[in-house]
């Protein structure tokens, strides 16, 4: 049987502030130094009082404008009750029916790897509530530890529509919005570091659900994904299962489970919770929050869906315009050379996306520091008037990893300039044609794409330097 899967996601981004939500600890990643930012408060101390942190509550409105969401003018906290053990005070201080943020979009695209194809995304969000996080836990030699440097860190929690229907999309979004939240400011969203961390509720609608746009009455929550690519398995895992589980006629149940990294599965953890299940109260220990315009941003950057827009609108394909919105400093550099000359837009892009990148992974540096801005102009020149092949830019780009010559002291010293007087290029061709009579004969009883090979072997026998172009017009005009 057909299914179609239904997907939400819950994103938390921990903030970059420099302290804590509700107290004056620092908020950073400590991983050797376990319970080194804490105090009375994010330890649960009875007595302690959280002191809101404004800095968190700017950078969660700023997430807000971004994607385009309502900023209601009052929004107040909640106590979220639970119980485990990285949670002191038994209690959550979050926000339940009131959140900072309400509604907004993440636009994207979903680039189909076997294909190369980008297909336009677009993910309508719920809301996004600010909310303190829990403490970690450590396991080791059967024993577990609890370290208080995370607690009352302070987290924005995003959360989606059902509108997501694949792994592919869902990770392409999650990828968008990291992005994004690091355009912003607001958060390094170091997976590593669990700053930022999904769960992903999914459901499977049969062939009637879906045509009449209804949900299934079930979903599951799978948590403790920490990676994009674990949130692609995670989700293609619990498709496989619940289809399984409906084609046997079993209604999966709706629970909570623990994504096992190792194990590539899911595992059952407990009956799904909803908002009855954690008793939510208002916080008594803080105010009503009263928002008013003077809190809103107006300076936001530029946002990378407006960026790649931009990079499109001058001719670029989506994966240089990807490439140059996902790498900053390549994007800052290529805006440096539209400034010195805007006619060499495609050559230039193509030249940062792929040799420079290229070479810079061979050569493990980073790639803004292996040409600048002018030297990049300089080769694209060079190649757009067909001075220099394809080969010729691979080799000025590698050599100046570790050269300080001039682009020009390198194509000179490397004999890079291509050859392009027919007379020169003449006796390579008549080499070529005399040399393999077999090929000559396939071409003209109309195999011609063997013309491929005998240009090879000229640009062989001419050490690189010939114009292939004009070796392949050449041929063609012997052979007619």
């Amino acid at each position: 049987m057909t299914y179609y899967p239904v997907i939400g996601l819950e994103i938390h981004v921990q903030l970059n502030t420099k302290t804590k939500l509700f107290c004056h600890c620092l908020n950073e990643y400590a991983p050797n130094d376990p319970n080194k930012n804490i105090c009375p408060f994010c330890t649960g101390q009875p007595g302690a009082l959280p002191v809101l942190n404004k800095e968190a509550v700017l950078k969660a409105i700023t997430f807000g404008k971004a994607v385009g969401a309502t900023i209601p003018k009052q929004t107040r906290w909640d106590r979220k009750n639970y119980f485990y053990p990285d949670l002191p005070t038994g209690y959550q201080i979050s926000q339940y029916d009131n959140p900072i943020v309400e509604g907004g979009q993440i636009d994207f695209y979903i680039e189909d790897k076997k294909s190369g194809e980008f297909t336009p995304g677009s993910v309508e969000l719920t809301r996004a509530h600010l909310e303190s996080d829990a403490a970690k836990l450590l396991h080791s030699n059967g024993k577990t530890y609890v370290d208080f440097n995370r607690s009352g860190a302070p987290l924005v929690e995003i959360v989606t529509e059902p509108v997501i229907h694949s792994s592919v999309e869902a990770m392409a979004f999650v990828n968008e919005l990291q992005l994004l939240v690091r355009r912003l400011g607001i958060s390094d969203a170091d997976m590593d570091k669990g700053q930022m961390r999904f769960d992903c509720n999914v459901s499977l609608q049969n062939e009637e659900q879906h045509t009449a746009g209804t949900l299934p009455d079930y979903r599951t929550e799978t948590k403790n994904i920490n990676s994009v690519r674990s949130l692609g398995r995670a989700i293609e895992y619990e498709i496989s299962r619940q289809s399984k589980l409906l084609d046997e006629g079993t209604r999966p149940t709706q629970e909570t489970r623990g994504w096992k990294d190792d194990l590539n599965r899911s595992e059952s953890q407990r009956s799904k919770e909803d908002a009855m299940d954690y008793r939510y109260f208002p916080e008594p220990d803080l105010q009503i929050l009263e928002i008013d315009e003077s809190n809103m941003p107006t300076d936001l950057p530029k946002l990378p869906s407006v960026e790649r827009e931009e990079y499109l609108s001058l001719g670029l394909n989506l994966q240089a315009a990807n490439t140059l919105v996902n790498q900053p400093a390549l994007g800052k550099l290529f805006a440096s050379t539209q400034a010195i000359n805007p006619k060499l837009t495609k050559t230039v892009a193509n030249l940062i996306t792929s040799n420079i990148i290229g070479v810079a992974t061979k050569k493990e540096v980073a790639p803004e520091t292996i040409l600048n801005a002018q030297e990049i102009i300089e080769v694209a020149s060079l190649f757009a008037e067909e001075k220099i092949s394809n080969q010729g830019v691979a080799k000025i780009v590698e050599i100046k990893v570790d050269s300080s010559d001039t682009v020009e002291q390198i194509v000179v010293k490397n004999n890079l300039l291509q050859v392009t007087d027919d007379g020169a290029l003449a006796g390579f061709v008549d080499d070529a044609i005399n040399n393999n009579p077999s090929v000559v004969e396939e071409y003209k009883s109309g195999k011609v794409q063997v013309i491929g090979f005998l240009v090879g072997q000229c640009m062989k026998a001419s050490k690189g330097q010939g114009n292939p172009k004009r070796f392949s017009e050449l041929l063609r005009e012997k052979l007619a």
